[in-house]
């Protein structure tokens, strides 16, 4: 009787599983990308920006840099993909994919809109761009001296600025320049009418600065009369009482 009530037991209760020794871990085949070794074939490098000329097997952008085509190069729509039939005009954004062991743009794909895929003109490895331009000053280029002097040794500078018409009337506009970093909203311009915002500084005789007009944002800064990215206007105190600027805005990048 007694062997029956542990034989029934034993069915009941089930005998305790040992357990299994934790496996030990065995080396990856993959290294970490830390200590992997490089891949012996460069990579492609993306270069975006906006074109002002592609022409006798040159892509030159606004920048003013240009680089080699390769003679199949692919000229692509950037939205659908499909191959373009003829060369796009100025003004156009581009996305050039650039073999970095040959030098050479092997593609490029357009788009009315800016694209931000890559790596701005302006940022890549100078070895790859087509210096066009003489190192050497050009003389011609040079301010012309000093016809003013200033007895205070500072200059009243107002800055008079006529903008596009379809301007909102309720946006702001900023000046930037290179001496406060390019930030799009460094100066706030007052608002003298419906088209014009002026700015009065009191600088010092040769100071000297670049700068460009916004509405806030480097997505809606000012363009030339063809939409294409200006050149920044050049500013040189030299040593009047007051110095009075007019100049105009013809378009901003995000309007048509």
């Amino acid at each position: 009787m007694i062997a029956h009530v542990f034989l029934a037991l034993a069915l009941i209760v089930p005998a305790t599983v040992a357990a299994l020794p934790t496996p030990i871990p065995q080396a990856s085949q993959t290294p970490p990308p830390d200590i992997a070794a490089p891949s012996p074939t460069p990579l492609p490098l993306l270069v975006n920006g906006q074109v002002i000329d592609i022409e006798r097997g040159f892509i030159v952008f606004t920048s003013g840099d240009a680089l080699r085509l390769a003679p199949s190069a692919a000229m692509l729509d950037d939205a659908s993909g499909a191959t373009l039939t003829s060369i796009p005009g100025p003004g156009i954004y581009a996305a050039a994919t650039l073999d970095t062991a040959s030098g050479l743009v092997v593609s490029v794909r357009f788009s009315h809109k800016p694209l931000t895929a890559g790596t701005a003109i302006t940022q890549i490895p100078r070895q790859y761009v087509v210096q066009a331009s003489s190192p050497q000053p050009n003389p011609e280029l040079a301010p012309p001296p000093a016809k003013y002097h200033s007895l205070s040794g500072e200059t009243l500078v107002r800055i008079l600025v006529e903008v596009p018409p379809d301007t909102p009337f309720t946006d702001d506009v900023f000046m930037t320049t290179d001496t406060g970093g390019w930030n799009p909203q460094a100066v706030k311009m007052l608002r003298q009418d419906a088209l014009h915002f002026f700015i009065e500084l009191s600088l010092r005789t040769g100071s000297e600065f670049h700068y460009l007009f916004t509405r806030g944002s480097w997505n809606s800064s000012e363009r030339d009369r063809n939409g294409l990215e200006r050149t920044p206007r050049d500013l040189l105190v030299e040593g009047s009482d007051l110095l009075s600027i007019d100049t105009t805005v013809y378009r901003w990048a995000d309007l048509p």
